[in-house]
């Protein structure tokens, strides 16, 4: 069972007393996904709230008689956070697909006609989940307006490899730790792209880092907890961190 200690983190269940996160938690079901499973479908009854406890997952537009890709991503969540509101707002269908984007994604989805029953209950905790989903829709809107309005001329480009050597040896896993720090950023500047295989599938996962007025650096065996430094040293700091380099 899902532990109230995790549930108190969800990001739209923010302000609940034990009381009331007890009362979510029997609304709650633990699900498990491997890379490339969807959740759930555009068009699809939307029956439940979601939120991440493990992984990564990508919310997608599909287009028709095509394959889904990265190309398609609108965002990506991680733990504690929300998705799949449409399960708890009219008309409930979901506007969008939902992929597991690593290895594995654990996520806890809830029910939507138990969590409807407890609002009406209880109609303060379904006004504090309410406010929380509204907060979370208003953020998202703005992150997209605001991707939408970077300017194609970024001072910065960062290709992660994702060739089927680069995600064998764990490239979304740094792609999403990319991800995650330029949200954290706010930066405008930063144009992240999925590259191709370099030839270098021994010391895969590969990512290379362009700089306005600097030659391209390309980082070796990386992973997430070294993208991270990657990002806040070289990206935002300046200085390339030699011990990650590939090897020429």
């Amino acid at each position: 069972m899902i532990s109230l200690d995790f549930l108190k983190k969800v990001e739209v269940l923010k302000g609940l007393d034990d009381k009331g996160l007890a009362a979510v938690q029997s609304c709650c079901e633990e699900k498990e996904f491997q890379i490339g499973d969807i959740l759930f479908a555009e068009g699809e009854d939307a029956a439940h709230l979601w939120a991440v406890t493990e992984g990564q997952v990508d919310i997608r537009f599909d287009l028709p008689d095509r394959p889904t890709s990265e190309e398609n991503n609108i965002s990506s969540i991680f733990e504690t956070m929300a998705f799949g509101w449409s399960g708890i707002v009219p008309p409930n269908k979901y506007s969008l697909s939902a992929y597991c984007a690593s290895r594995k994604c654990k996520v806890v989805r809830m029910a939507r006609e138990c969590l409807i029953s407890l609002f009406e209950k209880d109609p303060r905790l379904g006004y504090q989940v309410m406010t929380n989903v509204i907060a979370v829709v208003g953020r998202r809107i703005y992150q997209l307006q605001n991707m939408a309005s970077v300017s194609p001329f970024a001072k910065v480009e960062v290709l992660v490899h994702l060739a089927t050597c680069g995600i064998a040896a764990g490239a979304r896993e740094v792609m999403a730790a990319l991800t995650e720090k330029i949200a954290q950023s706010n930066r405008r500047d930063i144009q992240v792209k999925a590259g191709g295989c370099l030839g270098k599938c021994q010391t895969e996962p590969n990512v290379t880092v362009k700089m306005s007025g600097t030659d391209p650096v390309v980082y070796g065996k990386m992973t997430a907890d070294k993208m991270r430094q990657v990002f806040d040293k070289h990206i935002l700091g300046g200085n390339v961190q030699s011990e990650f380099l590939a090897a020429k």
